[in-house]
């Protein structure tokens, strides 16, 4: 009897405890009744993007990760801000934090907590202004050139895709498009299925997210984003609103 109740002891333990080759990560939020974060790894921890259900303000999540090698876990937020912090399989991370005060999160159980980039003050994006010098965005050789940075995993994805689609048909020989992609899923198909036109829709994609460099360099704080740039390579126009910050002025390219 007694054996009996010790084996009983130590699977309660081993279920209601962080496992060996599991990370396990577990929040609190006040404010914050009900939500959707994701989760993803840059490095290889998780194999996708996965979902934080926040439900009465918790959430209780698990997932297989190797427990010999540290890995980053990135946690996005609503309002696109994130959290970061190592850990590796077998640890059991706690997150306390209030919606009203994110990036002051107490986190618990991880190896570190990776402090936020330092955000700009000001966009160095301005109208007739150049991009600044990347090895990034594609030479366009004196047409127009769409840059359109967005994601799989932001809503209204499909209609940018679909503005774009119908501003090539209208000048085919005028416009070449380029589509920065923040997914984090090295699986992730970056490029729209729907487009067979590899010569004027190229792409790119770092698994980096939020966490691009690039991103942090040109000041963009949210997707879908749009860059219009005319032959000379200066912008011509920019914005969230494909159709009131970039159609009108696709509308004026002469063939």
């Amino acid at each position: 009897m007694r054996r009996i109740l010790l084996i009983l002891i130590v699977f309660l333990f081993a279920a209601c405890g962080p496992q060996r080759g599991k990370l396990r990560i577990r929040g609190e939020f006040q404010n914050l009744p009900q939500a959707d974060l994701l989760l993803y790894s840059p490095d290889g921890g998780l194999m996708s993007i996965d979902t934080l259900h926040i439900v009465k303000g918790r959430f209780d999540y698990s997932a297989p990760v190797p427990h010999d090698e540290q890995f980053t876990f990135v946690i996005i937020y609503p309002n696109y801000m994130t959290l970061s912090f190592l850990a590796r399989g077998g640890q059991e991370v706690n997150i306390q934090g209030d919606a009203l005060s994110l990036g002051k999160e107490v986190v618990e159980g991880a190896d570190s907590v990776i402090p936020p980039s330092p955000r700009q003050g000001k966009s160095p994006l301005k109208m007739g202004g150049r991009l600044p010098k990347n090895d990034i965005i594609p030479a366009h050789k004196g047409k127009y050139l769409l840059i359109n940075f967005w994601a799989e995993w932001k809503y209204g994805g499909a209609s940018v895709n679909n503005y774009t689609r119908q501003a090539l048909s209208d000048h085919r020989d005028s416009l070449h498009v380029f589509t920065y992609s923040l997914d984090v899923d090295p699986k992730q198909e970056h490029l729209p299925k729907s487009i067979t036109d590899s010569t004027r829709w190229t792409y790119h994609c770092d698994h980096l997210g939020w966490a691009s460099p690039y991103l942090s360099r040109i000041g963009i704080r949210n997707i879908p984003y749009h860059i219009l740039l005319d032959p000379r390579g200066r912008i011509r126009a920019m914005g969230c609103d494909f159709n009131r910050d970039i159609k009108k002025e696709i509308d004026k390219i002469a063939d």
